[in-house]
């Protein structure tokens, strides 16, 4: 049973209606995506591959779907894609309603106040 392939899934479905829930903006262009998410799959990737190259790690092939691209079954490229995504939703949920709660709360840190610029 491709049991890490729908963790990934469930872990994409709740991030994608997080993120449309809270209406957070991660990106400023589809070209910074592109970017970003390429670099780190490029790093992470060649790093992931090296490593079961070496025989540093190997993944239980009955919880995979049994499909690899290179040494790495495809749901490590997913799992380089979701996690990433998901914490970036996550961070910028908590700190659209960490500013919130400060304008609420009449604290607002001005301009050079406790060292800031």
């Amino acid at each position: 049973m491709p049991e890490y392939f729908l963790i990934l899934l469930f872990l994409f479905l709740a991030a994608l209606f997080l993120h449309g829930f809270f209406k957070v903006k991660i990106y400023r262009s589809f070209t910074h995506f592109a970017l970003t998410n390429f670099a780190g799959i490029l790093i992470i990737t060649l790093w992931d591959n090296f490593a079961i190259y070496r025989g540093h790690w190997s993944f239980g092939q009955k919880y995979l779907l049994g499909l690899k691209i290179g040494l790495m079954p495809v749901e490590e490229y997913f799992f380089v894609l979701i996690f990433p995504y998901l914490g970036l939703v996550i961070y910028k949920i908590l700190e659209k309603k960490l500013k919130s709660a400060s304008k609420n709360s009449g604290f607002e840190q001005k301009p050079g106040q406790f060292g800031g610029g």
